[in-house]
């Protein structure tokens, strides 16, 4: 019987098309000692492929900025955590009008291209919001998108996600490229000043 697939290689399956791939290619090559290099990553950031092509640490930093200057331009303070278990951003109201909001958790997802990811384990907190920062390397073309874990699970049984193996069997699942239709999707969920507003009352 074939053992099941464990979570690092549906992620890896998910993300690469092996289609042509030819078992046993670079064989001799190993077996003459040449070495494998192993790239160190930050779990946290949304694309690990971001690896490949620079630095990780830099796509996070550059996607948590976005998001805290959106959310300040929308009239919010933000707080980050000393450590991170899994809260990015803690965001709140300061002033008149602050008992019309509750404090916010903030799981932030930054990647360099258009990428869509959830994991269950978001489940877990309360008035938990996942901010997805897109194109964070080229501000201009960047955009950022808040949902609830709801919301984003209505997103993946819409597009047929939540019946892969990723997901039924791991709790996860993940997709580099959104493509058209997750990008008219994920659109109401597209951020301006006014939508944070709305979003962060409700949340």
């Amino acid at each position: 019987m074939k053992s099941a697939m464990s979570r690092n290689e549906i992620e890896m399956r998910s993300r690469l098309d092996f289609s042509r791939a030819t078992r046993g290619r670079f064989s001799d090559r190993y077996e003459n000692h040449h070495s494998v290099t192993l790239l160190d990553g930050d779990p946290d950031v949304e694309d690990p492929l971001d690896l490949i092509q620079g630095d990780s640490q830099l796509t996070e930093v550059f996607g948590k900025n976005l998001l805290i200057s959106h959310l300040m331009a929308a009239g919010f303070e933000v707080a980050q955590p000393v450590r991170d278990r899994g809260v990015d951003l803690v965001v709140y109201k300061d002033g008149d009008d602050a008992q019309d909001y509750v404090p916010c958790l903030i799981q932030l997802k930054a990647s360099s291209h258009e990428s869509f990811s959830l994991d269950k384990k978001y489940q877990r907190f309360p008035h938990l919001l996942i901010a997805y920062v897109w194109n964070v390397q080229t501000p201009a073309q960047s955009n950022v998108y808040a949902l609830t874990f709801n919301d984003a699970l209505q997103v993946l049984e819409k597009k047929g996600y939540a019946k892969t193996d990723s997901w039924k069997n791991s709790g996860y699942y993940f997709v580099r490229n959104a493509g058209v239709d997750l990008k008219k999707i994920l659109e109401p969920f597209k951020m301006t000043a006014e939508k944070w507003r709305e979003k962060l009352h409700t949340v």
